[in-house]
């Protein structure tokens, strides 16, 4: 049956972004949970901060526990036994974590549109595509604020000692924004999103890996701005022990899935996948990534419905991974 935001009263997202600063000021006095020089693990639960820097997708969180249970910790080199690891008891939430998030990349692109109309369309190459769009494709939001309830584990090699941390997350994640982002244009929309998601982040000096699972639902206040149900994959793995030809080492992809609550209808597809060049003597990694993002015209109605037929939008994300 479809889910309904008719019991929501006005202005729920903003009610949502009070109640996650306020966590944010109740928890202000807890301090850091890192680990000792010397890889030996806290013996109780601590709050600590964890942040991402990325040009399409920056945060800072705040991991509270819901227990004295200190986090654990899964020692491996298995994606499978990490997966299993945190899969395994995530029905009972041990974790809050308290999130506000950015897209610079996507954020540019509305910019650009906006403020600077003529340079935009010098971006265009024939009627159907534009470099910036493509360069800046990929997110229907510029920002939001998120609570994620669940289990969060520290992820490490095996009897390997480093100071600072990897996380592994499972669990529900409830997030909120004000505005859709359509074509590189801001629409005036309160949504706010429910998803079960798996995720994790590995990095060390010779190598790199993060992944993540997503499924969820989309709700929009705004009605010309369809809800969705959504599913979504993601990998990107760095590995500077391996031969540049290697195909499923130094790769990075998306795929992303929209249906419409309404009937079903698949009304958004994307996959975007990309190569990674690693160079030995220097601190930095090219990255060259490149796909498609398919739309339906029901992907919106009323006003917002302003094609007859689906559109197909070519990306481009060349970057640099420090």
């Amino acid at each position: 049956m479809p889910i309904s935001l008719t019991w929501m009263r006005p202005h729920p997202v903003r009610y949502f972004a009070i109640a996650c600063c306020l966590a944010f000021c109740c928890i202000g006095g807890a301090q850091a949970n890192d680990e000792d020089d010397d890889g030996e693990e806290a013996t109780e639960a601590k709050a600590e901060f964890v942040y991402e820097l990325d040009p399409y997708y920056t945060d800072v969180g705040y991991n509270i526990p819901l227990t004295h249970k200190p986090i654990p910790t899964i020692a491996t080199n298995s994606e499978a036994v990490i997966l299993r690891e945190l899969i395994k008891g995530s029905l009972v939430p041990q974790y809050m974590l308290v999130e506000a998030s950015m897209y610079p990349m996507p954020l540019l692109g509305t910019y650009l549109k906006k403020h600077t109309p003529d340079f935009y369309q010098q971006g265009n190459i024939g009627s159907n595509f534009n470099i910036i769009e493509s360069l800046t494709a990929g997110f229907q939001e510029p920002w939001a604020v998120s609570l994620f309830f669940g289990n969060v584990a520290k992820l490490k090699r095996p009897k390997e000692k480093r100071k600072g941390n990897n996380y592994g997350y499972t669990g529900y994640l409830l997030s909120a924004g004000t505005k859709h982002i359509k074509s590189n244009t801001l629409v005036d929309d309160e949504w706010c999103e429910l998803e079960w998601k798996i995720k994790g982040k590995l990095e060390y000096a010779d190598e790199k890996l993060s992944w993540s699972f997503r499924f969820g639902g989309k709700f929009n206040r705004n009605r010309d701005v369809n809800n969705v149900t959504y599913i979504n994959l993601h990998r990107s793995n760095t590995d500077l022990r391996s031969k540049y030809l290697t195909w499923l080492e130094n790769t990075n992809f998306d795929f992303r899935l929209h249906f419409l609550q309404h009937g079903g209808k698949l009304v958004r597809s994307e996959l975007i996948a990309g190569k990674k060049v690693p160079l030995l003597d220097y601190k930095f990694i090219p990255t060259f990534s490149t796909g498609f993002i398919w739309t339906s015209p029901d992907e919106y109605s009323g006003v917002l419905k302003d094609a007859t037929a689906s559109k197909l939008t070519f990306v481009i994300r060349p970057s640099v991974e420090f």
